[in-house]
């Protein structure tokens, strides 16, 4: 391959790794849809793993997270027993499922912690004898009342935008 093209291609994979980081999405996952984009034919679990020279475990766990995505699918490829991967070429379809997964997955972690925080606040208010340590309770728990009105709103508009 010509030395300019090759700097472009790695260059292009790259920069899908920092942008599939910058999504909370894992940089491999950039990376492997990156170097299916730029493929010619659909390409094995073992081709993509010695392109990028990582390993074969490890490109199979985000080829799969790949197609949860629907970033890329499995193909079936005559005269071969393995399994074959092509991109989804609608780049902003791709990354729009990935700034919705990566949101939803963020929205998930954070109401678990609040919904954590509330539950010991509230075990916590139970044993309360101090007037003041009772209104800190009910402050608490209103902010995190506040909070999860704020997750209520921002589901439904996710749900009303994509």
């Amino acid at each position: 391959m010509n030395d300019n093209l090759a700097k472009a291609r790695d260059k292009f994979i790259e920069g899908a790794g920092r942008l599939a980081s910058g999504m909370g999405l894992p940089r491999m996952m950039g990376q492997l849809y990156a170097t299916l984009f730029f493929g010619d034919k659909p390409l094995s679990l073992d081709e993509m793993a010695q392109n990028l020279k990582i390993s074969k475990g490890s490109a199979s766990v985000n080829i799969r997270e790949l197609q949860k995505l629907r970033a890329v699918r499995k193909v079936w490829v005559k005269g071969d027993r393995k399994d074959f991967y092509q991109v989804e070429l609608d780049f902003e379809k791709v990354i729009i499922d990935g700034v919705i997964d990566a949101a939803k997955r963020r929205m998930e972690i954070a109401l678990s912690i609040v919904n954590e925080s509330e539950s010991l606040i509230n075990k916590a208010r139970q044993n309360l004898d101090d007037e003041e340590e009772r209104k800190r309770a009910d402050l608490y728990l209103k902010r995190i009342e506040d909070l999860k009105r704020i997750y209520g709103f921002a589901e439904e508009m996710m749900k009303n935008i994509f």
